[in-house]
């Protein structure tokens, strides 16, 4: 969960930054952009946490965590002059690979969870979800910044690569997220797992 944070929340950070900096938006239109992403993460809505009962969590959270990557990936190509199109299709898919990998996780989280602790539980949820995203953050904002000092980046076109370069970074942290997933527990683990209590129960 705050490897999720770290790469959801420092690649928003630095969409927005590139929307105004590089691409030239204003900041009520780089919000217009960036709700593509809002809009993709409600496709996933209803279906992932189902899907997860059915099959465990792990392959919800891989098949999210592969749509996030790509959804990343035109950033790192992007310049000042990119279309719109691209990224506009990147951000809807990105959207809702992190969706699927939230959801996921969290009905995973809340399983075994008895009633009376779903409110600390969803508390700790919270804390870890913030602190990752505020690491990711601050990791990608330091790269950004070294970036931005060793191209002398005063231009539109100068900033490019330093974002091309921080974007890249972001992929890296969704990518090391993948070993994680592989840990969670897949719907054949489980029944094995609730075999020796059936017996136990039936004994």
């Amino acid at each position: 969960m705050r490897r999720r944070g770290r790469a959801r929340g420092g690649s928003e950070c630095r969409a927005t930054l590139y929307y105004q900096q590089v691409q030239g938006k204003s900041v009520p239109f780089t919000g217009l952009l960036l709700a593509r992403q809002g809009i993709g993460s409600l496709l996933p809505r209803g279906v992932a946490g189902k899907v997860a009962d059915f099959t465990g969590a792990r392959p919800v959270v891989l098949t999210g965590l592969v749509l996030t990557a790509p959804g990343t990936l035109p950033f790192a190509w992007a310049g000042p002059a990119t279309s719109q199109w691209p990224l506009a299709g990147a951000l809807f898919v990105r959207g809702a690979g992190l969706s699927a990998v939230t959801i996921a996780v969290i009905a995973r989280a809340f399983k075994d969870i008895s009633p009376g602790e779903v409110a600390d539980a969803n508390a700790a949820i919270r804390i870890v979800q913030q602190v990752g995203g505020s690491f990711g953050a601050a990791v990608l904002a330091v790269i950004l910044a070294s970036e931005l000092l060793s191209h002398h980046a005063l231009t539109a076109a100068a900033r490019g690569p330093a974002f091309d370069t921080a974007f890249w970074w972001a992929i890296g942290l969704c990518a090391s997220t993948l070993r994680p997933a592989l840990l969670l527990p897949s719907v054949t683990r489980q029944k094995q797992r609730a075999m020796p209590d059936e017996q136990k129960v039936t004994a």
